[in-house]
């Protein structure tokens, strides 16, 4: 037994030793210059022509004399429905009320429901059986589930009684108000919450509510009420700014009547919601931040202005998310991850409601290549602005490509095509409007992609974050190509 102890503790030190050697070696160094792939490196097209898939939306839609809507879709025969209520009535950016007071008065919509009979009943839906997801979106509150056919029914009368009449309950209130201040706390005490306390500070304007400071947002929900709830709910009750898409196996014929009865007891309301539209900053006060943190690879993001669902250009991002980052093939991808591998890959988001848009670019990387990549990010920008190379009709194929057949993809199933209307319908788009962006990816030409990024993209003043030890902030911060303010975060709080 002591001589397996000694064995033991010896292989111990061994791999001690070991890992502190391969903590202190340096990384390998990338090859030099970090240049974008040379479109010969790209795939080649496929030999033979692709015929587009046909776009088809076999919707049925009604409208009730308050002006609630319903859009119904027969999907696949799987005997599973996808159903979301939506509402544009109490959208995040509401100059009425904080984005808080919107989202306690969602996230507790569902806890507790005033039944027939006065009495308080506990999760309405849940004691049901069904399992419905609550989301705060810009454009307004949105319930989701997927229920079975033969539940539909009794899905939807429990759903429209736990919308309109929930009871909001002090204890239910301090409660969810406690846990979400305590993890909102927790996250600011780190790196994470400290980039997204200050990040968007850099893209938006001071009189914005979606740049204000999160500590703001705690004194916000410590002041909160249920008397302020009932208020915002009484405000999403408005039966012209909700609807209700039915998508999958349903017979439409048969569930309209049901609708109609339950929703058009809603009286109608004239209320209005009174948006806050993005607004940016004429110049910002820096380029980006550079957080100091001991990490074994630096963290590098940047964040840009983007077109809302509704702008024409959304089309056009939709093909430049997928050539900056979405597609393995993009550019910087291939530079990053394959070329120079110093990054596990290269990553691209355009995220789009009715009133606005981002996008945001990330990776992480080897922490010598960090300056590199950097300014490769930026020149990449650049180009998609058809400031310098310009796009490649290639790439412009690929990403065509891609972009239509992702969307394409969001629409086969009755949860993505349920989903897909709920956001076209909070945007106040026709549905059909998805039809009008495929044709429009499809037409799309490298000078109309050019266009559109040059009307949003701003590689000169995108917010950028890296995050890394002091030499890689150092040598970034040195680069002439940014103006980042270098930050020490506070040591992490325990609990």
């Amino acid at each position: 037994m002591k001589a397996l102890a000694m064995k033991s503790a010896a292989l111990i030190a061994l791999g001690l030793a070991l890992s502190a050697c391969t903590l202190r070696a340096s990384l390998p160094p990338p090859r030099h210059p970090l240049a974008a792939t040379p479109l010969e490196a790209l795939p080649d097209p496929p030999r033979e022509p692709l015929e587009d898939r046909p776009f088809r939306m076999r919707l049925v839609r009604r409208e009730l004399g308050n002006g609630f809507q319903t859009f119904i879709s027969r999907g696949e025969q799987t005997g599973v429905v996808s159903v979301v209520f939506v509402t544009r009535a109490t959208p995040l950016w509401d100059r009425r009320a904080p984005q808080d007071v919107t989202s306690s008065m969602a996230g507790l919509m569902l806890r507790a429901t005033v039944g027939e009979d006065g009495e308080v009943i506990e999760d309405l839906l849940q004691s049901e059986g069904f399992s419905p997801d609550v989301s705060v979106l810009p454009g307004g509150v949105r319930v989701f589930d997927r229920v079975l056919m033969e539940d539909l029914g009794r899905y939807l009368v429990a759903l429209e009684r736990t919308l309109r009449h929930p009871a909001y309950r002090e204890e239910d209130l301090r409660r969810a108000l406690d846990a979400r201040i305590e993890l909102l706390e927790g996250h600011l005490g780190g790196v994470d919450g400290f980039i997204d306390d200050r990040m968007p500070q850099l893209l938006y304007a001071p009189d914005d509510p979606r740049g204000a400071a999160m500590q703001g947002r705690l004194e916000v929900m410590r002041g909160l009420t249920t008397e302020a709830l009932r208020a915002r709910h009484a405000e999403m009750l408005s039966p012209a700014h909700g609807a209700l898409i039915i998508a999958g196996d349903v017979e439409p014929l048969g569930i309209l009547p049901v609708v109609g009865q339950l929703f058009s007891a809603w009286p109608a309301s004239e209320l209005q919601p009174e948006l806050h539209g993005p607004r940016y900053p004429d110049a910002a006060p820096s380029r980006g931040i550079a957080v100091v943190e001991p990490l074994l690879r630096s963290y590098i993001k940047v964040i840009e202005q983007a077109p809302p669902l509704t702008d024409p250009d959304h089309a056009a991002f939709l093909v430049l998310e997928q050539m900056l980052g979405a597609m393995f093939a993009s550019r910087l991808n291939l530079a990053f991850r394959e070329d120079a591998r110093v990054s596990y890959g290269f990553h691209a988001e355009y995220a789009a409601s009715g009133t606005e848009g981002e996008l945001a670019l990330a990776t992480s990387v080897d922490p010598g290549a960090s300056r590199q990549v950097v300014e490769e990010v930026l020149r990449e920008l650049r180009r998609v602005r058809g400031d310098e190379e310009g796009i490649q009709e290639l790439e412009l194929s690929l990403a065509r490509t891609r972009a239509r057949e992702t969307l394409m993809a969001s629409l086969d199933t009755s949860q993505g095509l349920a989903l897909s209307i709920a956001q076209r319908v909070m945007a106040g788009l026709d549905p059909g409007s998805i039809g009008t962006t495929l044709r429009r990816i499809d037409r799309l030409s490298a000078d109309d992609v050019e266009a559109a990024a040059r009307r949003w993209i701003r590689p000169d003043r995108a917010p950028l974050v890296v995050v890394g030890r002091g030499d890689v902030v150092a040598d970034v911060m040195a680069s002439d190509q940014v103006q980042l303010q270098a930050f020490q975060p506070p040591p992490r709080r325990r609990r």
